[in-house]
């Protein structure tokens, strides 16, 4: 009945263009679940500088509606609207919503999509939308949970992944055109045909429901929304109002802290990133394609310094090549939503800053570490200007004075902290921890905070375990007394042979994965339950901290 009603308005407009010669825009009912007339809007062309203007820098609302089964499942609590304030607040432009919608789909042949989970994302999205959001609403970890049977199973797949998209077009179909659809997350478990063929047959099911899904901007992608796939097997739908996407979490043993590294931002590994993003821009913005990189960011207990410089690096190539980044955050790496702070407020408006074309300086070291007990002297730190210019140092309100607190050299690259400054900073604590933060502005860009650590050597409470591997329940602690020191790092190896204690797994490298295999919680040390289940023998375990150099040994003898 519905098709017929929207057949006879079609040809009463068709009619009336022709005898007055003008254009009428239609108005379409809006989809079930929403209420009110919506008033379909015309879209225009967007550029890949366009889209740039518009959406960077963007933000992710990870580990929520995304979260397995359900939203509150994994680390988050179900978002708030005042999330979205904070996020708008923070400076971002735009927002990706991953969902999960697996643990909500009904059984075939229809598939629907359960009333209370489609309104509750309906809810969310429109708390984005009012706050003027260009949002990316996607189909997140269902790439895993199902969609990656499509390798042996393909028209089954297409006609569930159908269905889903149909029932989400259909609600959305008269929202703004800052809404986004993104076909789905990192795909995986088929070849690059199926790849290309979901995308095809997908965006032509979106654009069949008609309303603003008919011009509405729609994200594709290659196999695991990886960057050598987009370049090599993805073939681009033939439609003028798509986006590609790829993934960037590159060098992964630096982003995740796995096997032992723990720094980054050598000229070498600056120009490995361009000459990854360059390409890119060489086969598809180039050419008119708008590109978003749907997630990017370190996922570690990264060193400071690099992890500014990383992240400003990587931001500031992205927009020179005229690509959107979306920094992914799983609730436990960026914002702390329930007490809605960033963890790192220094890398949020490196994000920021750099997102929008401006340069940020970086000051090294961004931990100034000071033995107790040490002889004080004049401290040097280095400055990666990128154009800016040094404004003024900061001890909390109260500006250093130049001259006598500190000097700058080396057109305004190096500054010396001095000694007698140091020593009112410290003001004669003998407890470790950080003393004082300075804080560096400049003319332009994020300014830059150094704090100023006083350290000793760590303390363990004991250093060696007993593990029955008949009776291990948990991860093992190993109560310490950090000092001022942080964790960097662990390695563990076999004491009889030297080997990798995880060799099964990592056979060239004796270096654990931060959180997969060690953490720090509250100034104690962690080795994981599964560690603990791959010993064989007594094994060593050296917990390399920062400083760099300081280090501190637990050993662990196995028993049956």
């Amino acid at each position: 009945m519905r098709e017929k009603w929207l057949a006879l308005c079609l040809k009463s407009i068709i009619l009336f263009v022709l005898i007055m010669g003008t254009v009428l825009l239609s108005t379409v009912p809006k989809a079930s679940g929403t209420s009110g007339p919506a008033k379909q809007e015309k879209q225009s062309i967007i550029t890949p500088a366009d889209l740039l203007e518009n959406m960077s820098p963007g933000w992710n609302l990870g580990n929520t509606l995304d979260a397995v089964p359900t939203e509150g499942s994994w680390n988050n609590p179900p978002v708030r609207e005042h999330t979205f304030d904070d996020i708008r607040d923070a400076g971002f432009k735009s927002v990706r919503i991953p969902v999960t919608w697996d643990s909500h789909i009904g059984s075939a042949p229809g598939y629907l999509i359960d009333t209370a989970w489609m309104n509750r994302v309906e809810e969310v999205t429109d708390w984005a939308l009012e706050r003027e959001f260009y949002v990316v609403l996607n189909i997140h970890h269902d790439s895993w949970l199902w969609i990656s049977r499509m390798g042996n199973s393909q028209q089954e797949t297409l006609d569930k992944l159908g269905k889903v998209w149909k029932q989400i077009a259909e609600r959305f179909k008269n929202k703004s055109e800052r809404l986004l659809f993104e076909i789905v997350n990192e795909p995986t478990g088929m070849n690059a045909y199926q790849m290309n063929l979901l995308n095809r047959e997908m965006l032509n099911i979106i654009r069949s429901t008609g309303g603003n899904n008919s011009q509405r901007l729609v994200i594709v992608g290659g196999l695991e929304d990886n960057k050598d796939e987009l370049l090599h097997s993805f073939e681009p739908p033939d439609d003028d109002r798509i986006v590609l996407t790829y993934h960037y979490y590159s060098p992964w043993d630096y982003v995740s802290n796995w096997w032992g590294r723990t720094t980054w931002g050598s000229a070498a590994e600056i120009s490995e990133m361009e000459e990854d993003i360059k390409p890119v821009y060489e086969k598809f913005v180039r050419e008119g394609y708008p590109v978003i990189i749907g997630e990017y960011g370190t996922l570690g207990a990264n060193e400071n310094h690099s992890k500014r410089l990383y992240h400003d690096t990587f931001v500031r190539l992205a927009h020179k090549y005229q690509m959107v980044p979306m920094w992914w955050d799983n609730g436990n790496d960026q914002f702390d939503r329930t007490e809605r702070q960033w963890r790192d407020p220094v890398v949020k408006e490196i994000v920021i800053q750099a997102g929008r074309g401006v340069p940020n300086a970086i000051i090294k070291p961004a931990d100034l570490f000071i033995k107790k007990g040490q002889n004080l002297s004049d401290q040097t730190v280095d400055i990666q200007l990128n154009g800016n210019v040094l404004t003024g140092i900061y001890q909390k309100y109260e500006p250093l004075k130049e001259g006598s607190d500190y000097t700058v050299d080396n057109a305004g690259k190096t500054v010396s902290i001095k000694e007698s400054c140091l020593a009112k900073l410290l003001n004669g604590s003998g407890q470790p921890g950080v003393k004082a933060q300075l804080t560096f502005t400049f003319h332009k860009g994020a300014s830059q905070v150094m704090d100023i650590i006083l350290y000793d050597d760590p303390k363990l409470e004991k250093s060696e375990f007993t593990v029955s591997q008949s009776a291990i329940s948990g991860d093992l602690k190993i109560p310490a007394s950090l000092n001022g020191t942080k964790l960097a790092t662990v390695k563990g190896v076999v004491d009889s042979t030297g080997r990798p204690v995880l060799e099964e797994v990592w056979s060239w490298t004796p270096y654990l994965n931060y959180d997969e295999d060690f953490y720090e919680k509250d100034g104690d040390l962690y080795l994981r339950e599964r560690v603990l289940k791959y010993l064989k023998s007594d094994s060593t375990f050296t917990f390399e901290l920062w400083p760099k150099g300081v280090e501190t040994v637990v050993k662990v003898k196995v028993t049956p």
